[in-house]
């Protein structure tokens, strides 16, 4: 058993509808930061921190530049390591979040507007400054380092295990499901299928938010592109690009791709917490969103699934929002999607109006 991260639940979930396959989700959210995180992250610094006491006579410190989840995962597994650790967060970051880094004895530094900002700081004003006599820095970036990817294709060695224990065969299982960001847990989904020979035998299908879907544009435009602006509810999923990893494996396994607006995001979160008691931020929600919407992924999978069927949904966790403030949101972007099509339908009018005349 990891020091560093948990063997998370995979159970059948009943979503309504009617004549749909039989989907499971794997329950990240019971990992000790509440995200899969901290499987990759907490893997980076375990065996990092390991090569470092075996081989130098320095003492290994914690660097992040995350507010997000992966910052509460490098706090979490430092704590567990009894490693100091330094987070430098953004200053959107939520107090919440700040304070949940801070209670795992963290140090918190709040700079720079965004992710890229905050690691710049780190970089250049904090790893710059500390005595490297005495000190070997464990960098954690956010998703991109193969350490992080190892970590996460463990969940497919648990859900190989789980389903031989059931006797359940792995060939009905005809799709994984996933949220996307920068990459990281999908390069491990993947690492974990070749492991077990699956990579050519199960799909996956990538699910971000309209606002930060790097991964769909980059598939589309066939280069990896970068966002100048991120725009989504869900921050977790807010990066401006992909792995070039990531990149390369969805084009060898030809990964399927789907964008879900926010305020289709917001609703399946609440929809999933009033269903399970378990609240769901909205970089979880992306891929819940198709447990309640089967027929979207039936049409990026190119064909209709049979009761028998088998979906897996990775529920990623996380510790972003309560249900007051998805309630907030939802409100929020109901507003501004009413100011929208109210727009629309003026100028509509008015152009009528225009060819009358």
């Amino acid at each position: 058993m990891s020091q560093v991260y948990n063997k998370t639940p995979l159970l059948r979930h009943l979503f309504p509808g009617k004549n749909l396959p039989q989907v499971f989700l794997k329950y990240e959210c019971f990992q000790p930061s509440g995200s899969f995180k901290s499987r990759g992250i907490g893997n980076l610094i375990q065996s990092t921190s390991l090569e470092i006491q075996k081989n130098s006579k320095k003492s290994p410190e914690v660097f992040s530049s995350s507010g997000g989840n992966a910052g509460l995962a490098a706090a979490t597994a430092s704590k567990m390591l009894s490693l100091p650790c330094t987070v430098v967060v953004p200053t959107a970051t939520k107090l919440r979040m700040v304070e949940k880094i801070k209670a795992t004895g963290a140090n918190v530094i709040v700079k720079g507007n965004h992710w890229k900002e905050a690691d710049t700081y780190l970089k250049t004003n904090v790893l710059s400054n500390i005595d490297k006599k005495l000190i070997e820095p464990i960098y954690v970036h956010p998703f991109d380092n193969k350490k992080i990817w190892e970590g996460h294709a463990t969940m497919i060695d648990e859900i190989v295990e789980t389903f031989g224990q059931q006797h359940i065969p792995i060939e009905k299982v005809k799709a994984i499901v996933c949220s996307v960001g920068g990459g990281g847990l999908y390069n491990g989904i993947i690492q974990g299928l070749e492991k077990h020979d699956l990579a050519t035998k199960i799909p996956v299908v990538g699910v971000e938010t309209l606002g930060c879907h790097v991964f769909n544009t980059s598939l589309k435009m066939g280069k990896v592109i970068q966002f100048e602006k991120i725009n989504t509810i869900a921050t977790s999923l807010g990066t401006a690009n992909i792995s070039n990893q990531t990149f390369e494996y969805a084009k060898k396994y030809n990964t399927k791709s789907i964008v879900v607006d926010d305020l289709k995001v917001v609703e399946t979160c609440l929809k999933f917490t009033r269903d399970s008691n378990m609240v769901a931020e909205p970089a979880c929600g992306a891929a819940l969103h198709m447990g309640y919407n089967m027929d979207i992924l039936e049409k990026s999978l190119g064909k209709k699934l049979a009761t028998d069927d088998i979906v897996l949904i990775i529920a990623c966790g996380g510790s972003s929002n309560t249900v007051q403030e998805l309630e907030a949101s939802l409100t929020e972007l109901k507003n501004k999607s009413n100011e929208k099509e109210n727009y629309s339908i003026f100028h509509s009018l008015r152009f009528q109006l225009t060819l009358n005349n």
